[in-house]
């Protein structure tokens, strides 16, 4: 099989052996009516890589009853020569996994290697969007979105289109930095009711991808593969028992960030010094946001399961699963509809309590800067009492002052023979010198006091016309 697969890869592309050329005219039921815009909305978001380097894919097959056959593909002329190899028969599946290097980074094709898969598996345009969602970025952007999930039921054939986001903590806590993520994984599904064929694509967010792992385990256990024959839609469950509860670790994360606060904060008294500051707040108010993310994530996961009802329903009217493995796979949805609205009203409820912890913060914290404010100015009403007290004193003593100073000056007054006061010739002296300096420091007041109130008229006219414009 290796070297077969060999020798197609050095043959030239063929079109004729590949699915025919698409109609250029849109579906018109379809989300991505006109695929051409896609690829302008991929290549701005850096959602492919820009060359085959490091490229993979991995593509497994399950003919009939027998082992799955698993091909890791790292270039476009080995998906084509994989596709001219690989003849589908009947009740087969046929998987292919595509990730990222990491949650951040673009998916490990190319543009030209995904269109490839899509004309593979005779996908329809929908699948175009789930790559939208996969790019690079610096930033935790889109955190809250999730495509809408699509089920689209055609004459011959089934397809489920969707984007589960789940909770993921890495194993290595780094020191200072938060060791939860939120992950997403896009999943595609094509039954053939004519033939019985079904076929997965998974978008992964890493290559480390623990559903990829249990994926692969199920499909070598030929007990395990005999149930998504039964109910094509099993495949799922390992998908959403992989990640599903890992939600409410989360949640019990997010409540053990803001418990040790809110503890602190009713406690506080005011005239102590406060065991919260601003950095509690902004504590606070991340775990706000981030259950804010948490409602549309969780609301979104809801409606996946309707598309999944709706095409449990339609398997069972085309003959594909037994009325039995409708009734199960029913339960199942139903079970994880009623688990997510748990989990949605959990992370309603530590959304409220954050809010009401962050306004108790900074309630306490106005209130501290209101009770500073206070002690600050009692201790200047009271300097300003000594000071009134003090300036009140200095006027009344303040004549007999001068008066004492002024007949001290010996240069200028003595005293005669008949113990008379004499005022002395020079003391035209102390005159020109008082009275100018006197004059100077009076009008250097005015000039002061002039000044600022010039510069508060300036003030108050710009913002007037300000608020005019």
């Amino acid at each position: 099989m290796k070297m077969e697969l060999n020798t197609l890869l050095m043959r030239p592309y063929n079109p004729a052996l590949a699915q025919a050329p698409r109609d250029d005219a849109p579906d018109l039921y379809s989300l991505v009516p006109y695929p051409e815009d896609y690829q302008s909305r991929a290549e701005a978001r850096r959602c492919f890589k820009t060359d085959e380097s490091k490229c993979e894919v991995i593509w497994t097959d399950v003919d009939g009853q027998g082992p799955p056959t698993v091909r890791v593909l790292n270039s476009l002329a080995e998906l084509r020569g994989y596709r001219r190899l690989h003849c589908p028969q009947r009740n087969d599946l046929r998987v292919i996994s595509v990730s990222q290097a990491n949650s951040w980074r673009p998916l490990g094709v190319t543009c030209d290697m995904f269109q490839e898969i899509v004309d593979a598996v005779g996908a329809s345009s929908d699948l175009l969007e789930l790559p939208l969602s996969f790019y690079q970025k610096t930033i935790q952007v889109e955190e809250g979105f999730t495509t809408a999930p699509v089920f689209r039921l055609n004459v011959d054939s089934i397809e489920i289109v969707y984007m589960i986001k789940y909770a993921f903590q890495k194993p290595l806590e780094e020191k200072g930095r938060e060791n939860w993520v939120l992950r997403q994984t896009g999943v595609y599904q094509k039954y053939d009711i004519t033939t019985k064929d079904s076929t997965l694509v998974f978008l992964n967010p890493t290559p480390e991808c623990e559903f990829q792992k249990r994926l692969i385990r199920f499909l070598q256990s030929p007990d395990q593969r005999a149930c998504l024959q039964r109910n094509p839609l099993l495949v799922h469950n390992i998908l959403f028992g992989t990640f599903f509860h890992a939600w409410r670790d989360y949640l019990k994360h997010l409540e053990g960030k803001i418990l040790p606060i809110a503890n602190t904060t009713v406690a506080a008294e005011i005239d102590k010094e406060l065991r919260v500051n601003h950095e509690s707040l902004t504590t606070v108010r991340t775990t706000e946001n981030r259950c804010l993310v948490l409602q549309a994530i969780f609301r979104s996961l809801d409606r996946t399961f309707e598309a999944l009802h709706q095409a449990n329903a339609a398997l069972s009217e085309c003959g594909a699963i037994q009325p039995a493995e409708l009734q199960a796979m029913k339960q199942l949805l139903n079970n994880y509809s009623g688990t997510v609205n748990s989990y949605g009203q959990a992370a309603w409820s530590l959304q409220s309590r954050t809010s009401r912890i962050a306004a108790h913060i900074t309630d306490t914290l106005s209130f501290k800067d209101a009770y500073i404010a206070k002690r600050q100015t009692e201790f200047m009403l009271r300097d300003s009492t000594t000071v009134r007290v003090i300036t009140v004193v200095t006027l009344i003593y303040l004549p007999a002052t001068f008066t004492a100073t002024l007949l001290g000056m010996n240069s200028f007054f003595e005293m005669d023979e008949n113990r008379q006061i004499v005022v002395s010739p020079q003391f035209w002296i102390y005159v020109v010198c008082a009275v100018p300096l006197t004059v100077a420091t009076l009008l250097y007041w005015w000039y002061f006091q002039r000044a600022k109130q010039r510069g508060e008229r300036s003030i108050q006219g710009a913002i007037s016309g300000a608020m005019m414009v």
